[in-house]
């Protein structure tokens, strides 16, 4: 019963809207303060005596809200404790901040590379949900949780009907962001939802220190003693580089390098023909791969032997060609709210120097 009259309490409070223009203005009064997000761009959080006011902003729309929502106090009511994610990103970051057991189910389960939440799904603790593109709605239903977590895209009108069933939905558009510390500052969003704001406070201002820490390190670089860099190979027919406003690309700025595709305007994934990323990318000083493998890690020999035209790029031949294997790691649930740790990575493999003592964590050197 408690939780009923919870659930109901907070989906009263949880509104969700799109077509309000974003960055309006705010009323002024004694009781309100706009917490300080220095990185990211499409979040604002409001605090407001007893609650928390959300504003997400429109990736695909400038000057628009794609959500509004407020969060009550975790010490005026229950916080989320039933919570539906439809991406092991997000599972993994609650379970960092010490919040596994709010998480009642998870899409993509096959992804999950974190041992706690591997257990807590074998011992039934945490449902399969199914894939989030077609999450199974009867298996939602049973498991009735009281917020669902999902990454939204461009002109979704709907998400599986999910609307229909009465669940509050937050939109989770960090993976947006074109700032590595920008996504992972949505994380003290989410560290309010189930109740973990001062840890989720600490853990980045832990972040973003270690980070602009080590990029102090590479803003003496000059532009001519930046190595070039090219990122990933060919899937299918088309080879999908990290768009040129990507977290990818600024990490590769940040570690004093230069990325091939800087000038392109995407924050996504931009699919090329081969011939086009030979002629930009061949001379690139170092290419980094990341790969799925179950069985072993690849080598060089590995690489030539997929496809014969990639030993035509320098990076190849010069042996200067580095693989992250996510079968083994921790790498895509990870990263994104710890670009410190792939920023040391990206520098040792660019500037070895700068870090002598460094042992990379998610790439090695084919």
């Amino acid at each position: 019963m408690r939780r009923l009259l919870t659930y109901f309490i907070l989906s009263l409070i949880l509104v969700q809207f799109v077509a309000c223009g974003y960055g309006g203005q705010q009323v002024a009064s004694s009781d309100v303060d706009t917490l300080e997000l220095r990185h990211a761009q499409y979040l604002r959080l409001i605090e407001h005596p007893g609650y928390t006011e959300v504003q997400i902003g429109n990736p695909w729309k400038e000057g628009k809200l794609l959500q509004k929502f407020n969060i009550p106090d975790s010490n005026t009511t229950s916080s989320y404790q039933h919570i539906a994610i439809f991406t092991t990103t997000h599972a993994n970051l609650l379970e960092e901040l010490c919040a596994i057991d709010a998480i009642a189910g998870i899409c993509e389960t096959e992804y999950v590379a974190n041992s706690h939440l591997k257990r807590a799904l074998n011992e039934g603790l945490i449902q399969d949900l199914g894939s989030a593109m077609t999450p199974d709605r009867e298996r939602i239903i049973a498991l009735n949780p009281d917020l669902i977590l999902l990454s939204p895209y461009e002109n979704a009108s709907t998400y599986g009907n999910l609307e229909s069933l009465g669940i509050p939905i937050i939109q989770c558009a960090d993976y947006m962001e074109t700032s590595a510390l920008g996504r992972a500052e949505w994380m003290r969003l989410y560290g309010r939802l189930v109740g973990k704001a001062h840890v989720a406070d600490s853990l980045f201002a832990a972040i973003e220190a270690e980070y602009v820490s080590l990029k102090t390190l590479t803003d003496s670089i000059e532009w001519e003693c930046r190595p070039t860099v090219l990122f990933d190979t060919m899937i299918g027919s088309a080879w999908y580089v990290p768009g040129g406003r990507s977290t990818m690309a600024q990490l590769v700025s940040d570690a004093g390098g230069r990325y091939l595709f800087a000038d392109n305007v995407k924050s996504g994934s931009v699919p090329l023909a081969f011939e086009t990323v030979l002629d930009r990318g061949g001379q690139a000083d170092y290419w980094l791969i990341r790969y799925n493998n179950s069985r072993q890690r690849m080598t060089l020999t590995d690489l030539g032997n997929i496809y014969q035209p990639y030993t035509l790029f320098k990076a190849y031949s010069k042996g200067e060609v580095y693989g992250c294997n996510s079968a083994e790691l921790i790498f895509y649930e990870q990263t994104p709210f710890h670009p410190e740790r792939l920023l040391r990575d990206y520098m040792y493999i660019l500037h070895p120097s700068l870090l002598p003592d460094y042992t990379l964590r998610y790439f090695h050197q084919l």
